[in-house]
């Protein structure tokens, strides 16, 4: 925070204001960081409508499970959290070992899911565990969301166990005010155009049913 130096200047009566209003930005500050100032959106969205459908996937996909859980808290040490997620995969595919997984997450406010962002999904979504590859981001993707307050895409191969061939993997991760979208797909039955038109779907929805509540 930067004080302009004639307010520092200030004497007599004016002293007590200034630090005064020093501390009242500290603590305003500090209720910000916590994620305690910000309203929570009540009622919340449903979180069924945040989901997407087999609709926007290439031909021969089929939803697999989900959504699920229900809606339930589930806690977290960065903020009250709910979760939805669902898998689709390609029609034959033995386990779904090669499908696509979208899951939406819910906090008790926007402060609290950008620390989830900045921690929570940057650390474990794109942790190197596994990576035959490092995450990277392809030369061909020029999509960045317009509509997300963040947004992170990468794509990398990996090898989760001997038996299992190595596979290409892409993972989105996009926060929309207190919600947290994460898209993660094996990528030998999609193409990058395939999955920008999934996140521009993503996208539209969050950004429909957002504007919605507010209007």
């Amino acid at each position: 925070m930067t004080i302009d130096k004639a307010v520092l200047g200030c004497a007599g009566c004016m002293a007590f204001s200034c630090v005064a209003l020093l501390f009242a930005c500290a603590g305003l500050t500090a209720l910000s960081a916590l994620g305690v100032c910000c309203a929570t959106r009540t009622p919340p969205l449903d979180m069924y409508d945040l989901m997407i459908d087999v609709s926007v996937f290439p031909q021969q996909w089929e939803l697999g499970i989900g959504p699920v859980p229900p809606p339930e808290h589930i806690g977290s040490e960065r903020g009250e959290m709910y979760f939805l997620s669902v898998i689709f995969c390609p029609e034959g595919s033995q386990h779904c070992s090669d499908g696509a997984q979208h899951a939406v997450f819910r906090y008790i406010n926007e402060p609290a899911a950008a620390r989830a962002f900045d921690s929570d999904f940057a650390e474990r979504d794109f942790s190197n565990r596994y990576m035959v590859t490092p995450w990277t981001v392809p030369d061909e993707w020029t999509y960045e969301s317009p509509v997300a307050d963040r947004f992170k895409f990468a794509c990398g191969e990996i090898e989760p166990f001997a038996s299992v061939p190595r596979m290409r993997i892409c993972t989105a991760v996009a926060q929309y005010e207190e919600y947290i979208s994460e898209f993660t797909a094996k990528m030998a039955h999609m193409t990058l155009e395939d999955l920008e038109r999934i996140l521009i779907a993503i996208d539209d929805r969050m950004a429909f049913y957002l504007k919605e509540d507010t209007q």
